[in-house]
C-alpha cells in the first residue's frame, strides 16, 4: 500500500486473547476463523497475551483463582494462524506459574516467530524494546504492567515484568462520615522515570514508538483511574507515538493528547477463561464478584453473556513517510464461544459498539467518524 508514492506501514492491535483450543479439544484455527484474514491485512499485527504457554512451573499462591492461565503450548499455533508477528505480555497473569513458565513461554513464542515484549528473564529484557522494520520504516514496541501481584516485577536477576507500580490513598471528601472516599492512585516515580527512559531510547532508533499498558479498572465500564492519565501522558511527552492499553475486559474511552491517540483499553478480543468449568481441587472459582455489582463470570457460560463483555475492537494504524496518518478501528462481536468477528456498517452490532465507544471517548474530548465498516479516530488531514 502506498500514499503518494511513499511506502504506508499497517499496524493492527487487538485486546486481551488466552487461546486454549488445544483444553479444549477443537481446532486451534478455529478460535480466529472469522478474522484471520482481515488481521493479516497487516504488516506488524499484535495482541495482548493473557497466558503462558508451557508445561513447566507450579501454580503460585497469588494465583489460586486464576489456574487456567497457563495453557498447552501447542496453542501458540492459534495466534501463528491469526497472523500476529508481536505480543505484549506484561499482566497480573504473567507470573502465575511462576518463573518456569513464563521463561518457557518466551521461548514458545519466538521459536514460533512471534516476539514478545514487556517481559523477560530480567529488568533489562522486559524493559527492552522490539523494533520490526517493515518497508524501510522501524517501529519500536515497549510493554509496561501496572496491575501486579507481589513479585510478578522482574528484577535484576529475576523473571517477570516491566512494572509501573501505583499507590493508592483514599480522601474523604466531605464531613459525614462512611460517605464514598475520592480515590487517589500515583504511580510510582521511579517506574515512570524507567519508561520514559525506554521511551527516549526507543526514538532514538525507531520513526515510530508504540506503548502498551496493563493498566486501570477491570469490569467497571467507563471507569479509569487517575494514574492511566499521568502515565499515559507522560509516555507520550517522552516520545511515544500512540497508546494501547489492556486489562480492562471491556472497551473504554479513547483520547488525543498533543495530537497522539490513547486508547485506554481494547477490551477482550479473544479471552478464553474456562470459567464455566469447575476449578481443579484446592484453587478458588472466580465465577461471581459481588463487589462489581454482578456476577463477572456468569455460570455455566463458556463466555460471559453480558452485553458490553461481547463488544471488541481492531486499531488499524496507518504510517506514511514514517509518520502515523490515520488511526481507526473495526468494530467487532464475541460470540459465545469467544471467537471474534468484525461486523459490517449495517449490521445493529456495529451500531451498538460504536455508540458505546463513543460514548466514554465524548467524555474524553474525542469525536468519531464512521467511515464505512471502520470509524476514525486520528486523520493527519483533519489536524
Amino acid at each position: 500500500m502506498s500514499v503518494n508514492g511513499a511506502q504506508t506501514v499497517i499496524i493492527h492491535a487487538v485486546g486481551d486473547t488466552s487461546p486454549r483450543r488445544i483444553e479444549y479439544g477443537e481446532p486451534v484455527e478455529s478460535l480466529f476463523t472469522m478474522v484471520a484474514d482481515k488481521i493479516k491485512e497487516a504488516d506488524i499485527a499484535l495482541c495482548q497475551l493473557e497466558r503462558t504457554f508451557s508445561t513447566k512451573g507450579a501454580l503460585q499462591y497469588r494465583a489460586q483463582s486464576t489456574w487456567h492461565s497457563r495453557v498447552h503450548p501447542d496453542n501458540v499455533k492459534s495466534l501463528v494462524y491469526a497472523g500476529f508477528h508481536l505480543v505484549t505480555n506484561a499482566s497480573n497473569h504473567t507470573y502465575d506459574y511462576g518463573p518456569e513458565s513464563l521463561l518457557e513461554s518466551i521461548e514458545v513464542l519466538r521459536a514460533h516467530g512471534i516476539e514478545v515484549i514487556g517481559v523477560g528473564s530480567n529488568l533489562e529484557e522486559a524493559r527492552r524494546a522490539a523494533i520490526l522494520e517493515r518497508k524501510g520504516t522501524k517501529v519500536a514496541f515497549l510493554d509496561y504492567n501496572s496491575v501486579l501481584p507481589d513479585e510478578y516485577e522482574a528484577r535484576e536477576d529475576k523473571p517477570g515484568c516491566a512494572p509501573i507500580k501505583v499507590a493508592t490513598y483514599y480522601e474523604a471528601q466531605e464531613y459525614q462520615a462512611g460517605t464514598p472516599p475520592r480515590v487517589i492512585t500515583i504511580p510510582r516515580e521511579d517506574d515512570v522515570l524507567a519508561m520514559e527512559e525506554d521511551i527516549t531510547r526507543a526514538r532514538e532508533k525507531a520513526d515510530v514508538v508504540v506503548v502498551s499498558f496493563h493498566w486501570g479498572i477491570h469490569h467497571i465500564p467507563g471507569m479509569l483511574a487517575d494514574y492511566q492519565f499521568t502515565v499515559g501522558h507522560r509516555a507520550i511527552d517522552a516520545g511515544a507515538d500512540i497508546i494501547f492499553g489492556t486489562h480492562a475486559h471491556l472497551v473504554k474511552g479513547i483520547e488525543i493528547y498533543k495530537g497522539k491517540t490513547i486508547f485506554y483499553s481494547l477490551g477482550n478480543f479473544a479471552e478464553e477463561s474456562p470459567h464455566h468449568l469447575p476449578p481443579p481441587p484446592g484453587t478458588v472459582s472466580t465465577r461471581s464478584s459481588p463487589k462489581y455489582g454482578y456476577s463477572i463470570h456468569e455460570p455455566g457460560a463458556r463466555y460471559n453473556k453480558q452485553r458490553d463483555k461481547r463488544y471488541t475492537l481492531m486499531v488499524r494504524c496507518l504510517i506514511t513517510g514514517k509518520k502515523i496518518q490515520k488511526i481507526s478501528f473495526l468494530p467487532g462481536w464475541i460470540n459465545d464461544v469467544a471467537e471474534p468477528r468484525f461486523v459490517a456498517h449495517g449490521e445493529p452490532e456495529f451500531q451498538e459498539v460504536v455508540e458505546y465507544v463513543e460514548k466514554w471517548s465524548r467524555e474524553l474530548g474525542t469525536e468519531l467518524t464512521v467511515q464505512g465498516d471502520e470509524v476514525v479516530v486520528y486523520s493527519q488531514s483533519k489536524q
